[in-house]
């Protein structure tokens, strides 16, 4: 097991290439899939259904029970977080017997935007940037420093995430727990240093994971609404009562173009270019990879929206159809990571018995075994597929829906048009790229 988690954390995380048919099969039925479904949706989808999902049902919860639950996962969370920040530091300078890369790459960067979609807005209940702010809030001066637009515009949010896919696909030291705890702790403390500068309210606007971790939390039935009540409604719905930024439309392309960067460097003829190159030089290449794969999946999108724009006279429509992209980069992410957090996310319960490397059992896990039958190949080939066609599907399902909300039946069904042909390339490329 550790030989194994060792590779694989050597180039941060990986996905796995088993596509149980031919990609080019697979890629032109997913392409198909897609045309079939715009033209049902057109046929037979006049009016906006999503808007008047939104409400959902309450959900009975107890307010004493509540609150101590929370104060409960709170502290479990921090002590954790605090845990892997300190085994940066103090623990074996190794990705086998330290718990920090493990769970920075796979339980945090894998899980936590699948659980999202699942379980709902609970990053910031667990968040302990979230929780570190809102104490700074408490205990700092009161201040009438207006925060500035560099802050308040969201757009350092884009930080974060490119510098963590550049450690985890281009920096040839990015899995070093002791690399990874200096990036935790200075932007912690810039994080932390601006908020008493500025308050908490703003500054979140920049943390880029809590950014991108709720856009994918609307895809979950379950939401807080304003008066922070819990309520459910069918799932997916949500992305309707999303208004996007341009900041946080860059925020998903950017984790977007990460996960797609993943798939072209394990290609056979990424592997050759970077064949015999270690260290500065291997790193110089993948960063160059990675911006010119992200900066194609942003043109794409920017291209899309500029003709759309265009057919609809509304200058905000990369915008307002920004949440297609979130299904999409769900499904990218269960594509790429799915059974990497199905598999190698076992290595966690063991690693959390011992979490510095001293040969320690505390939860009795360290002798556990990475069980690797608990899914079939083929299965994970099919969910593969899957995800990725359904990420399609979906985002094409939310433009349509939102376009019939906002323009005329004929605008509504033209101005799709540009957006359907980059969601077929994507679709083409990223099932492609499942074969490595």
């Amino acid at each position: 097991m550790h030989s194994v988690l060792s590779l694989l954390l050597a180039h941060g995380v990986g996905g796995r290439s088993d596509l149980p048919i031919s990609e080019w099969i697979a890629a032109w039925s997913g392409a198909i899939a897609l045309l079939l479904s715009f033209a049902a949706l057109g046929l037979l989808w006049h009016h906006p259904k999503f808007p008047q999902a939104l409400i959902g049902r309450l959900v009975p919860t107890p307010k004493f029970l509540t609150q101590i639950f929370l104060l409960l996962v709170r502290a479990i969370a921090m002590t954790l977080f605090l845990v892997v920040l300190t085994a940066c530091f103090f623990g074996p300078d190794n990705t086998v017997s330290n718990i920090a890369p493990t769970t920075i790459f796979i339980i945090f960067w894998v899980g936590m935007p699948l659980s999202a979609a699942v379980l709902g807005p609970y990053w910031k209940v667990i968040s302990p940037w979230e929780n570190l702010g809102k104490w700074i809030d408490r205990i700092r001066p009161n201040s009438e420093s207006v925060a500035p637009k560099w802050l308040t515009s969201g757009w350092l949010a884009l930080v974060p995430i490119t510098v963590f896919h550049w450690l985890e696909l281009a920096y040839h030291h990015g899995s070093s727990p002791r690399v990874l705890g200096w990036c935790i702790l200075i932007y912690t403390v810039l994080l932390l240093l601006m908020t008493w500068r500025w308050g908490w309210e703003e500054t979140r606007k920049i943390e880029g994971f809590g950014v991108l971790f709720s856009l994918a939390a609307a895809i979950s039935p379950i939401f807080v609404d304003q008066k922070n009540k819990l309520r459910i409604r069918y799932p997916f719905v949500g992305i309707s009562s999303l208004r996007m930024t341009p900041a946080s439309v860059a925020v998903v392309l950017a984790a977007l173009g990460g996960t797609a960067f993943d798939g072209v460097s394990r290609t056979d003829w990424w592997l050759d270019l970077i064949v015999g190159k270690t260290g500065a030089s291997w790193t110089l290449v993948n960063t160059l990879g990675l911006a010119w794969v992200s900066l194609i999946i942003g043109l794409a999108y920017h291209q899309a929206s500029r003709i759309g724009s265009r057919l609809t006279s509304d200058k905000n429509f990369a915008y307002k159809l920004g949440g297609s992209l979130i299904p999409i980069f769900l499904g990218y992410d269960i594509a790429h990571y799915f059974s990497l957090l199905l598999l190698e996310g076992q290595a966690f319960k063991i690693l959390l018995s011992d979490p510095y490397g001293q040969g320690w059992d505390i939860f009795n896990t360290a002798s556990h075994a990475i069980n690797w039958t608990v899914i079939s190949t083929t299965t994970i080939g099919w969910i593969q597929i899957g995800s990725i066609v359904g990420g399609h599907l979906l985002g094409v399902l939310f433009a349509h829906d939102r376009s019939v909300e906002l323009w005329s039946a004929r605008t509504a069904l033209r101005s799709q048009y540009p957006m359907l042909v980059v969601m077929v390339i994507y679709t083409i490329i990223g099932l492609v790229l499942m074969t490595g």
